[in-house]
């Protein structure tokens, strides 16, 4: 149980997170607001103040294969359902670590609510700097955070979760949305018809994105990455959400629909992207 025991950890390490540098996006911007309306499965946690949640989080947990009685860090846990998605699967151990105190407050509470708040932590730190141990976790997760990264936050992050992983450990990603989708095929569309240059934006992104997405990855940039990081068994993949609401020709959205469903131009069409990498066992 674990605000208090975040707060007083963060104070004893406060010289330690001040060499990173501010990050990228201030922690202010992931308010309560945002929380209780801008996240996967924000209503059912406001329907019910905490005590249900969306099955995104548990579809997770059976994707990255996680096994009852293993450990489990979530970074960027926000209202903390993953962890309780892993304790109510039969984990030993639940680490969530968010730089948010909004998420951190929440993620409590989202525990207290499904009566479970002795059984997993919440930790206020920024990601670049977990306050976990060495070896601690079987599985690291990363459930849409990676786009709220930038690069060298990103490199950083994945050295941490590296070490914080036990050996033949995983790190599961989710993140979105693709940066193909908005770099490659809707420019390509607004190019292509003579007057959608001058009707289309240049630029699609909504002012949210705009402000936390500093991070948007494609399949080869996050593999890349990850690779860059000491990880092994890289798996990165597109996924199966089709977003198009960006674009303004109602018609033309229909692309996004008939490139999703093909595999060789999946990546086109599909708006967010899994990976799964394993640390070594180098022992």
């Amino acid at each position: 149980m674990v605000t208090n025991t975040a707060v007083n950890l963060v104070a004893a390490r406060s010289d330690a997170e001040r060499s990173l540098g501010p990050p990228a996006v201030s922690p202010g911007v992931y308010d309560e607001h945002y929380y209780r309306s801008g996240c996967i499965g924000s209503r059912q946690w406001e329907q019910s103040q905490g005590s249900e949640m969306s099955g995104f989080y548990a579809g997770c947990l059976e994707r990255a294969r996680f096994e009852p009685g293993g450990a489990i860090v979530d970074v960027g846990t926000g209202r903390g359902e993953l962890l309780a998605a892993a304790i109510e699967r039969g984990a030993r151990r639940a680490i969530g670590v968010d730089y948010s105190p909004d998420g951190v407050q929440l993620a409590s509470e989202t525990l207290a609510a499904r009566g479970i708040d002795d059984r997993a932590e919440v930790l206020l730190a920024d990601a670049r700097r977990l306050p976990v141990e060495d070896g601690t976790a079987d599985l690291v997760t990363m459930l849409d955070v990676v786009e709220h990264l930038s690069a060298d936050e990103l490199d950083a992050t994945l050295v941490e979760t590296l070490r914080v992983l036990a050996p033949n450990g995983s790190l599961f990603i989710h993140t979105l949305p693709s940066r193909t989708v908005y770099d490659v095929t809707y420019r390509f569309q607004r190019a292509l018809v003579p007057g959608r240059r001058r009707r289309w934006p240049a630029d699609p992104r909504n002012d949210y994105e705009r402000q936390m997405h500093v991070g948007e990855q494609t399949l080869g940039s996050l593999r890349r990455a990850l690779r860059r990081a000491g990880f092994d068994a890289v798996d990165v993949r597109p996924g199966e959400w089709v977003h198009a609401d960006f674009v303004p020709d109602e018609r033309a959205r229909k692309l996004y629909w008939r490139l999703a469903k093909r595999r060789p131009t999946a990546r086109f069409g599909v708006a967010d992207i899994w990976g799964r990498a394993r640390k070594a066992d180098r022992a």
